[in-house]
């Protein structure tokens, strides 16, 4: 009986320390969410400075509790903030440490975006070669993940580089890349959905077919109906005229 007991204590402790990491990660999520509403383009340096303190009491449940998802995202808001304030080397940090857990938690999509973030720090920067081979990493890893959207958003970080380097003919370029992804999606769209339309023009069309196949056997069926009550008419009224002259020939004799 104790051993039960001491079980289910066991399963009740457990269960009241989720219950209790989950409201401190959802503590640290608010905070995270506090700091972005004050993290925007334009921002005062006060407001800028209060994001930082939210995001950094974040970053300590996350790490306190150890929740990779959480710190990884945090890495991303501080590099954020300070890339506002132009700080760069801080910045430039701060992506690095999400770009290394993203590859730690084989996390592609998020590998990609601190790639993108990098580079746009570096672009600043004037560190163009950095820059232009972390956008390189990006676009052969957005090539591995099925869609475009991936190689659009990259793309566009292409042609913003370009732009800010002055390089006018590739930024127009990288442009003309997304309208061709663009444009080849919606002509395999466009193909896919006439396929369909064919397909169910072509199962329509059999309906019909087989509709009609099945009203031709069914009149044929009511004729040949028809044509045997006919016969078997003619039949019986030609019986009963040999009748009818038999008995009329008895009673003559």
């Amino acid at each position: 009986m104790s051993g039960k007991l001491s079980a289910i204590n066991l399963i009740k402790d457990s269960l009241t320390r989720q219950q209790f990491i989950k409201s401190q990660t959802v503590k640290a999520d608010t905070l995270n969410q506090i700091a972005l509403t004050l993290a925007t383009p334009g921002a005062r340096s006060a407001d800028l400075n209060e994001a930082i303190n939210y995001i950094m009491e974040g970053l300590h449940i996350y790490s306190k509790f150890r929740d990779s998802t959480g710190l990884r995202e945090t890495f991303d808001h501080l590099a954020l903030v300070y890339h506002l304030q132009k700080k760069y080397v801080q910045a430039k940090w701060f992506y690095i440490q999400s770009n290394s857990l993203s590859r730690d938690m084989r996390d592609t999509l998020n590998i990609i975006h601190s790639l993108l973030n990098l580079s746009a720090v570096k672009t600043d920067i004037k560190d163009y070669p950095m820059a232009q081979r972390d956008l390189r990493d990006a676009l052969s890893l957005a090539g591995t993940i099925p869609g475009i959207d991936l190689q659009v958003e990259v793309q566009n970080s292409i042609a913003r580089f370009y732009t800010k380097k002055g390089n006018a003919d590739k930024a127009a370029a990288a442009l003309y890349r997304i309208a061709f992804l663009t444009d080849s999606v919606s002509q395999a769209k466009q193909m896919a959905l006439n396929q369909q339309q064919q397909k169910a023009k072509e199962l329509a069309d059999k309906q019909k077919q087989l509709i009609l196949q099945q009203k031709q056997f069914t009149e044929q069926k009511l004729t040949k109906e028809k044509n045997g009550i006919t016969t078997i008419a003619v039949m019986i009224i030609a019986l009963l005229a040999v009748v009818c002259f038999i008995v009329l020939f008895k009673r003559k004799q």
